[in-house]
């Protein structure tokens, strides 16, 4: 089984190798919503992957620990002391039922293949970490746009007040000439009032280019190549030294 996995993971690396770097990048409108999603979406499947992983793992080596431990206790285990120590305990050496042997090799081939594990399984979350981090700022980019939009609406919505009453101020400047002071200053508070709100609009959209900015710096380190070939890398190692193991386990011999 482990010689085919091993096949598997191996092509799947080289896939990986081969193939042309996929970055998360920036758009518009709708679009930049699905990637943000997909981006999410990503994330949580990693999460998910690197979980089940690492509980694959875990119970498979509490098994075979269970396993070879309950058939242990079905053994006289009399410590064997050379002149370099004790010597570690063997079923075969003592003539148990091959069962005994296989699990007895079994569990200590799988001790060694766990602790290759985590290395796939610290791949995947890295990955996951850069996948937040982008995350984040995509979700900041679309924070400053939000409120980018919003301010240059509501300048368009104040300067076509101002045209349409513009017209009628000047209308009516001769008749109420009493009033024209009073027309100047309501004329000046409200230009005040919208180089306020241009001033505004500008700083986010500087806001928003620098965030846009940052999404893509993210965006190009977190390639799903780049994320992928570590994940691939360590699961191409961990079948590897999986196979290497399992090797030790006397199957035949134990016949």
């Amino acid at each position: 089984m482990w010689k085919a996995v091993l096949k598997c993971h191996h092509r799947q690396f080289q896939a990986i190798m081969e193939s042309k770097a996929r970055s998360f990048i920036a758009n518009g409108g709708s679009r930049r919503d699905s990637h943000l999603r997909a981006t999410m979406e990503l994330e949580r499947e990693l999460h998910a992957w690197s979980s089940r992983f690492g509980s694959w793992i875990k119970s498979q080596k509490s098994f075979i620990e269970s396993l070879n431990g309950w058939l242990l206790r079905c053994l006289l285990q009399e410590p064997e002391v050379t002149p370099d120590g004790i010597v570690p305990f063997s079923p075969g050496r003592i003539g148990a039922p091959p069962i005994f042997v296989i699990c007895n090799d079994w569990s200590q081939a799988n001790g060694s293949v766990s602790e290759t594990g985590t290395g796939v399984t610290n791949a995947m979350r890295s990955f996951a970490s850069s996948l937040r981090e982008l995350i984040e700022k995509q979700e900041e980019e679309q924070k400053q746009r939000r409120e980018t939009e919003y301010l240059s609406e509501d300048l368009e919505k104040r300067l076509r007040i101002l045209r349409m009453g513009s017209g009628g101020l000047r209308r009516d400047r001769d008749a109420m000439s009493d009033k024209t002071g009073v027309s100047i200053v309501a004329s000046d508070d409200l230009k005040v009032d919208l180089d306020s709100m241009r001033e505004k609009l500008k700083e986010g959209r500087a806001r928003h280019k620098e965030a846009i900015k940052l999404v893509h710096s993210a965006a190009s380190s977190s390639s799903l190549r780049s994320g992928l070939i570590p994940i691939f890398r360590a699961l191409d190692n961990f079948t590897s030294e999986a196979v290497k193991a399992y090797e030790h386990v006397r199957i035949q011999n134990a016949r």
